[in-house]
């Protein structure tokens, strides 16, 4: 199974946080892969200090994250790897929308995307906020896990008909020993669930949601508070994640005590849709 690129502690709090990003998505896609026997129409490469994602089944994770600008002298092999899909792909830059990797895209005619914003704190200045005393915690039992999968895809408004086939993937993701699952509850019914994932000293938080009818009853905050204790539970040092700039996921996470430590523009190749 090939891996993002390491995690380098000696890199600034933003690379870091896409760094951790790049490694959890290349570690649930290879993940996939080898359990599903999927290799034809899942790639994972590593080149030009970059992690190139293609998934023929699903678009998300037709991306590539640059930790560096190398990448921008080879955007005609990014799109050679991308150019029969038909999702494209997505360019997440650690140097946002100035410097040599925003002109080349500019000049291929790539097109601007979304704003990421990174985040970072320390678990010792971890500011939990207040405690919610209507929320409960848990791990997902064994029986509950399809719940749980289901309530990630109804959180993140997949399609119900692509519920099936993601479930057979992301079944395999509970055996991971570098990710943990929460599930909260508020008076007895299941509102939210959340994961992290550590990658040695760091912690990434990785996926949360809330139904809609339940959001801002502290739900999120609630499951974000207990992401960061175990976290710290676990050794780790840092704590990174990422979200659309201003959305309510950044706002949450920025009251919960982590730094907004850069935002960047993301790049989009539309591969075989432009055709």
């Amino acid at each position: 199974m090939i891996s993002a690129e390491p995690i380098s502690m000696e890199a600034s709090p933003a690379i870091r946080a896409l760094q951790a990003v790049a490694a959890y998505d290349c570690l649930r896609l290879g993940t996939y892969c080898a359990r599903e026997s999927a290799h034809a129409r899942i790639r994972i490469e590593q080149a030009f200090d970059a992690s190139l994602l293609r998934f023929d089944d699903v678009g998300y994770f037709n991306r590539v994250y640059a930790h560096n600008e190398t990448v921008a002298g080879h955007l005609d092999q990014v799109e050679t790897f991308y150019l029969d899909s038909p999702f494209g792909c997505e360019l997440v830059a650690a140097s946002g929308d100035q410097g040599p990797v925003a002109d080349a895209c500019s000049r291929r005619g790539w097109l601007h995307s979304r704003n990421y914003a990174w985040l970072h704190m320390k678990t010792d200045m971890a500011g939990l906020g207040n405690e919610y005393p209507g929320v409960s915690i848990r791990q997902p039992r064994l029986q509950e896990r399809t719940a749980f999968l289901e309530f990630y895809l109804r959180g993140f408004e997949a399609p119900v008909a692509n519920f099936p086939a993601a479930i057979r993937n992301m079944r395999h993701l509970f055996d991971l020993p570098q990710l943990h699952f929460m599930i909260a509850s508020r008076e007895g019914i299941d509102v939210a669930i959340g994961m992290l994932c550590i990658f040695g000293e760091t912690a990434l938080l990785a996926a949360g949601t809330t139904l809609p009818e339940e959001r801002r009853n502290g739900c999120h905050h609630a499951v974000l508070a207990e992401r960061i204790r175990l976290a710290h539970s676990l050794g780790c040092t840092d704590i990174v994640s990422h979200a659309y700039v201003g959305g309510q996921s950044h706002l949450n996470m920025v009251s919960m005590g982590l730094q907004t430590v850069k935002v960047t523009q993301s790049w989009r190749f539309q591969g075989a849709a432009r055709s």
